[in-house]
């Protein structure tokens, strides 16, 4: 085994290893200064996988937390200097220059001593000396399932240095739990294994989110978008200019081989590089590609109540968590993606403030930066942005990769505000689309199946009523997308929310005439389905109508020819 003592290799703030899409369309990896420095026309992060996005765009909020800490800023003080460098649509590659200068040496994708985001001889016991590369990599299959890749496994024998960067802060923030091989010095040892831990986050930290960001027209206003300075509903959890919160890097001892239990973050950095797991790079003999990985359960905390410090996600409250952990108030849980949802189907807990505001802390910082005038002002006003969601879904236990979720909608800047009255229009429109789908197109659905004598159940009236459901809201996809991006302020939101409630029930119609066209249900059928008497096709098609007008409201030119 190689033990890498004399190794010092790939440096990431000069070697390229980021992958951007610039401003005129082009693709260009670029290292940590380059990215800094070229911020303004790089468009976005584009990772080999596009869950490495958000895990690399944390990793660039980190280092401006830690660049431009100051211990001693005042709000004013915190202000003034985001909006310079909003004006400047630049960042102060000076100020960049020296904290890289100062911990340049803790850089190093390969080092005895501070391997970036990895811990030094970490070593399995007993005879596997590491896994293979493919182990690391979140869209290889495991080796009998290769049919259904697009990888090709003879490619998987090693990557290069920029590639295993990427995987490396992709598996901190994503990695699957389950059951992993012990490393030496690991204590919490179980028949020769280690086990996730109870109770807390078994995968990497970023799997127990719902992790968004927000997104400007570059690099630049992203970075800016996300890096809340201070946190208008927390007056006591200092955010910037905090001391204590260091990343991974800056520290100066390992955090050693084992698993630590941890109850809280020092601060938004240790939220930003939290590292989930011990491990460690296997180079190949010629130390010039990357062949293998150790890997372990390293640094793990409960979810809960973590929101003073996690900027991107949102919350609820949750009364059976409370029984659950046995606490005096119902806890702050995090919102997670459902896969099988746009986000727009989910905008509500993003935007919408109840009793307690609940929104991800990046929102709430936009609304903050527009209260202070700092986006309306000067040559770049901000009038539109995107929220991005992302994030894996894992199956059997969290122990697998099922699938990964990457979506955006842009909206009126306007909608990061609690008090915008279009928040609550859309809500609603969100809320009465759904009912509509999923009452009132399924009911059509099935009484037009029970019209027929169909008395399907179970498993198989279920993949029906997914069937339509799954169609109707990708044709309500573009139309509800295009109504956000539009719902700006200069709009009368009354007005536009019937119109966006009209369009929503013309396509409805028009899918429940497609689908009674391409049925088999004769005119003439008609059966007894019980408690609700005769079902004939006619009645299914008054019932499915009273149920869009009860639901969306009646549209002027409705025509009964659904």
């Amino acid at each position: 085994m190689n033990d890498g003592l004399s190794i010092r290799r790939f440096n990431l703030i000069d070697e390229p290893w980021i992958p951007c899409v610039l401003d005129d369309g082009g693709f260009k990896e670029l290292s940590l200064r380059d990215v800094f420095r070229e911020a303004r026309r790089i468009r976005m992060i584009s990772g080999d996988l596009p869950q490495q996005d958000i895990p690399l765009v944390r990793l660039l909020v980190a280092i401006l937390f830690r660049a431009y800490c100051d211990t001693e800023a005042s709000r004013v003080q915190m202000l003034a200097l985001w909006k310079h460098l909003w004006d400047n649509q630049a960042f102060d590659m000076d100020v960049l220059e020296d904290y890289f200068d100062e911990f340049h040496d803790r850089f190093y994708l390969l080092d005895s001593r501070h391997p970036f985001y990895q811990v030094p001889n970490l070593t399995y016991s007993g005879k596997k000396e590491y896994d293979p590369i493919g182990e690391m990599i979140a869209d290889v299959p495991k080796s009998e399932k290769f049919l259904f890749s697009l990888r090709s496994p003879e490619y998987l024998d090693s990557v290069d240095f920029a590639q295993a960067a990427r995987w490396v802060v992709f598996l901190q923030a994503y990695d699957t739990a389950g059951i992993k091989t012990p490393v030496v010095g690991n204590t919490h040892i179980n028949k020769g294994k280690v086990y996730a831990p109870k109770g807390v986050a078994g995968t990497g930290w970023l799997g127990v989110l719902g992790p968004v960001t927000v997104e400007g027209a570059n690099l630049v206003q992203s970075l800016l978008l996300n890096w809340c300075l201070y946190d208008t509903r927390n007056n006591t959890t200092e955010l910037f200019g905090n001391a204590d919160d260091l990343p991974p890097w800056e520290l100066d001892e390992s955090p050693g081989f084992d698993l630590r239990m941890r109850t809280s973050f020092t601060g938004p950095v240790d939220a930003l590089t939290f590292q989930s797991r011990r491990l460690r790079l296997v180079p190949n003999a010629d130390n010039d590609r990357i062949i293998g990985i150790v890997n372990c359960y390293g640094d793990v905390i409960a979810p809960y109540n973590t929101d003073e410090c996690e900027k991107m996600t949102a919350w609820r409250i949750s009364v059976p968590q409370q029984k659950k952990l046995g606490l005096s108030t119902a806890p702050f849980m995090p919102v997670t993606h459902d896969a099988g949802k746009s986000l727009w189907r989910g905008l509500a807990s993003l935007l919408e403030v109840g009793d307690a505001d609940l929104r991800p802390g990046v929102i709430r910082w936009i609304e903050e930066l527009q209260r202070k005038g700092c986006l309306a002002q000067g040559e770049h006003p901000l009038s539109k942005f995107s929220i991005r969601a992302q994030g894996m879904t894992y199956g059997t236990q969290s122990s697998v990769y099922e699938t990964g979720i990457d979506d955006v909608v842009q909206l009126p800047v306007v909608f990061a505000r609690k008090d915008y009255p279009a928040i609550n229009a859309v809500v609603e429109i969100i809320t009465n689309t759904s009912k509509a789908v999923d009452v009132v197109l399924v009911g059509y659905v099935h009484n037009l199946r029970a019209a027929a004598g169909d008395r399907a159940s179970g498993k198989r009236a279920q993949a029906s009523s997914e069937k339509i459901k799954e169609h109707a809201y990708a044709q309500l996809d573009e139309l509800f997308r295009d109504r956000l991006a539009g719902f700006t302020p200069d709009k009368d939101y009354e007005s536009y929310r019937r119109a966006w409630h009209d369009d929503a029930h013309r396509i409805l119609l028009a899918i429940g005439r497609e689908y009674l066209a391409d049925s088999d249900v004769s005119a003439f059928d008609e059966h007894d389905v019980g408690r609700m008497g005769t079902m004939s096709a006619a009645r299914a098609r008054q019932l499915f109508w009273g149920g869009l007008n009860k639901t969306l409201g009646k549209i002027s030119d409705h025509k009964e020819g659904a």
